[in-house]
């Protein structure tokens, strides 16, 4: 008898802790999913603000693009006009002085309808990726104070534009960094067209520094920045530098959907 209870009592123990073993686990579960809804949802937050922050940005960039073309644009090319109206000087000195002032006020109406078209977001769409991309190293490299090249590999296809768009932008901010910091003095981009795989890389020769610190960073702030806008189009983001090598950025996209 005693040992008929002593094995139902076993029995009874076992299964308090089955019994607890279970509510445990099922609140383990229950908490996971909770946490991954959570995380979820403020991913989906971050990626709307972040989205959110772009579209502002990209309308700020449009204004100032429209105000350089109708205002200052505008007025450079009459003060041009009104050089052009003068009479004939006698004076060698003075018109050479003249034709000197026609010619940078020419060359800034021209650098200002460049740099119109750089900060306004229509350049993707009626360039391309590459032609976009191509254009801003040309007004680079006519600084006369860098060296750059575009290297594309592959068939090319277009991407959707909300892609280019944020490609182009972080080629930008990318070419801008080298310049503020780096003291390079030669900047090569490629693109990749892979059948599943695109990649966008952005490399200077200059004195480089570490990735590690600058990613720690706060959202919205330099390379954290670039980070999180590739992660909004599904990117992968990699800095690779050091002084002996200089800088290279990296972008890709992983089973890539070509724009029809």
């Amino acid at each position: 008898m005693e040992i008929s209870e002593i094995g139902f009592l076993v029995i009874i123990l076992t299964g308090l802790f089955l019994l607890m073993g279970l509510f445990v686990l099922s609140f383990f579960l229950v908490y996971r999913k909770n946490q991954n809804i959570k995380e979820s949802e403020i991913e989906n937050l971050n990626n709307a603000l972040l989205q959110t922050q772009i579209e502002i940005q990209e309308q700020t960039l449009k204004t100032v693009a429209q105000e350089i073309h109708d205002n200052i644009g505008q007025i450079l090319s009459l003060a041009k006009l009104n050089l052009n109206t003068f009479p004939v000087i006698t004076d060698a000195a003075i018109q050479a002085r003249v034709d000197d002032t026609k010619h940078l006020i020419g060359k800034a109406i021209v650098d200002l309808r460049d740099l119109s078209r750089s900060l306004h977001g229509d350049k993707i769409n009626e360039l391309g990726l590459e032609q976009a991309i191509s254009s801003e190293l040309k007004i680079l490299q006519n600084t006369g104070k860098f060296s750059t090249g575009l290297l594309i590999t592959g068939s090319p296809y277009k991407l959707d534009s909300k892609k280019e768009m944020v490609l182009f932008r972080m080629v930008q901010e990318a070419m801008n960094n080298a310049i503020k910091h780096s003291k390079a003095k030669t900047i090569d981009v490629q693109l990749m067209y892979g059948t599943e795989i695109f990649q966008l890389s952005i490399k200077d020769n200059g004195i480089g520094f570490n990735p590690a610190n600058l990613l720690a960073q706060q959202p919205g702030i330099g390379l954290k920045s670039m980070q999180n806008r590739a992660e909004l189009i599904g990117g992968i983001f990699s800095v690779l530098s050091s002084s002996a090598t200089g800088t290279s950025i990296i972008i890709e996209i992983k089973n890539i959907q070509p724009a029809v």
